[in-house]
């Protein structure tokens, strides 16, 4: 799910709440997934939008492990937490891989692919947030909840 873009987004004012930086290792990746639901817990964000936040992260930083890092850890994953000044929180996770370009996945809900082991993160991503874009030739994933 993507809304219209904002062509004021530029000049909204972000307050930065949680910035990691992490080992590709699974182990970091729910290291990292905990501080991010402890911030949103401290902001008081209703548990459901909580949990659907958690877990993009999760599947954002899982992607940037496996396809950007190669599941190599000695290369580092960044998490950026933030809030814009309506409330909107914005979560980035950037790898140091080549990206990927987001069209080229194969849609998940397509016959042939309902049986694949993988291939739903990405369409996962896009269902529980309310905004996704990717940048750096997809190795940076910024994610909206609104």
């Amino acid at each position: 799910m993507s809304s219209p873009s904002n062509p004021n987004r530029e000049n909204r004012e972000v307050r930065e709440l949680l910035h990691l930086t992490i080992p590709a290792d699974s182990e970091a990746v729910a290291s990292a997934s905990d501080a991010v639901a402890s911030t949103l817990e401290q902001l008081a964000v209703p548990e459901q939008k909580r949990l659907e936040i958690v877990l993009a992260v999760q599947e954002a930083l899982a992607n940037a492990v496996v396809h950007g890092c190669g599941n190599d850890s000695s290369k580092n994953v960044a998490c950026r937490l933030q809030c814009e000044d309506e409330g909107r929180i914005v979560i980035t996770v950037t790898d140091p891989g080549p990206g990927f370009s987001p069209e080229s996945i194969a849609a998940p809900t397509r016959s042939e692919n309902l049986h694949t082991d993988h291939g739903r993160g990405v369409y996962l991503i896009r269902q529980l947030m309310d905004e996704v874009r990717f940048a750096r030739a997809g190795s940076e994933i910024r994610m909206w909840k609104y």
